[in-house]
């Protein structure tokens, strides 16, 4: 089960560009693990960019697993996976 959130975060990468952390509702959230990545087209019929997901455990105070992509330079939360 899962619950889409769809709001912008601040994401923290390291020299590799691997994402580290990122910031949400001003909560900081340490990747722990890296999931998996892909892409899928942003409305294609409009010519608008493709998204970059990526799947990852975090922690803050307990750990979970949340869903990120990016859409251009900005990144937004997706969805946070039970």
């Amino acid at each position: 089960m899962s619950k889409l959130v769809g709001e912008p975060v601040k994401v923290h990468q390291n020299k590799e560009s691997m994402i580290t952390a990122f910031i949400w509702r001003k909560r900081l959230y340490r990747v722990l693990e890296v999931i998996g990545w892909w892409r899928e087209p942003s409305d294609w019929w409009n010519t608008k960019a493709m998204r970059l997901f990526i799947r990852v455990n975090a922690k803050n105070s307990s750990t979970g697993t949340y869903e990120l992509y990016r859409l251009g330079e900005q990144w937004f939360l997706s969805r946070v996976l039970d």
